[in-house]
């Protein structure tokens, strides 16, 4: 279809390289290749902010027609209720569909294949031309694992954190401008939520950081070793052990499911964490409303 095209073609997966390499720094290496994605993350800052504001009217229109069926002799007269009734309609039914429907084009048809092959592409422009020596000191199947998994790496962190901005400001911001419009008081434990979310992001984040790259130099080492060894399966047969080669293996595999572990072990607390603190939030609406 012409509207998949369009959107698929925004980002030329093949675009030329710079002669420089990726700077070393996360946030430089960030910038280096977002930045040639820059209009479709902008555009999809955008979309992300339409659905996040759309999404806040959902309660808000509920809440209206809870009230509206509270009041019969409301409904009596449907020349004040159609009209907004149909603005409810046209928002949940067209507007939000059609938001949605943008902020997914521009995810699944541009930023998944476009950027993260671009990244792949560049990653790999660099790395073929370094030296005889830098192939030589590692496994070429670790340096291709790398190549591989940087790009979605990159585009996933960067299609989350733009989502997740936006719904943390646009819909929590809203969520507690209503029910300070009705109460301070319910306000209040919205804030402590964001307070107590600040707080497990900020201890856990920087964790998980570390974790994951101990788990992705884990992944990388186990798939150098496994490529390494078919790529070099003639040299195997006839003069390697099978139980050397097992065991060769089998040492990365163990690496990488205790480092999976530790990472996991984070990811538990923290859903833990979150759901602590939406009993805490529910908990305490309810006492602020009584």
């Amino acid at each position: 279809m012409a509207i998949f095209r369009f959107f698929e073609n925004l980002l030329e997966p093949t675009a030329p390289p710079t002669a420089t390499a990726p700077p070393a720094g996360l946030g430089a290496f960030y910038w280096h290749h977002a930045r040639q994605a820059r209009r479709l993350v902008v555009a999809l800052f955008a979309a992300g902010f339409t659905v996040a504001a759309l999404d806040t009217t959902i309660p808000v229109f509920f809440g209206r027609v809870v009230t509206l069926l509270s009041r019969p002799a409301a409904l009596s007269d449907w020349t004040d209720v159609w009209p907004q009734l149909l603005g409810m309609a046209l928002v949940l039914l067209v507007a939000r569909p059609l938001a949605m429907l943008l902020q997914n084009l521009i995810t699944n048809q541009a930023i998944i294949p476009g950027f993260s092959n671009l990244i792949r592409w560049q990653n790999h422009w660099h790395v073929v031309r370094q030296s005889w020596s830098f192939f030589q000191n590692d496994f070429a199947g670790r340096i291709a694992s790398r190549v591989m998994q940087t790009g979605p790496a990159l585009r996933e962190s960067v299609v989350a954190a733009t989502n997740a901005v936006w719904y943390i400001l646009v819909y929590g911001g809203g969520a507690i401008a209503l029910l300070a419009a009705n109460d301070v008081r319910l306000a209040v434990p919205v804030l402590l939520w964001f307070a107590g979310y600040a707080a497990l992001l900020r201890l856990f984040v920087p964790r998980l950081r570390h974790r994951s790259q101990g788990m992705s130099a884990a992944r990388s080492a186990l798939s150098g070793r496994i490529v390494d060894s078919y790529t070099n399966i003639s040299t195997v047969k006839l003069f390697a052990r099978p139980r050397d080669e097992d065991a060769f293996v089998r040492e990365a595999i163990d690496d990488l499911t205790d480092a999976t572990r530790l990472q996991l072990r984070l990811m538990t607390l923290l859903a833990f964490g979150l759901a602590v603190l939406n009993a805490a939030l529910v908990i305490g609406s309810g006492a602020a409303a009584i």
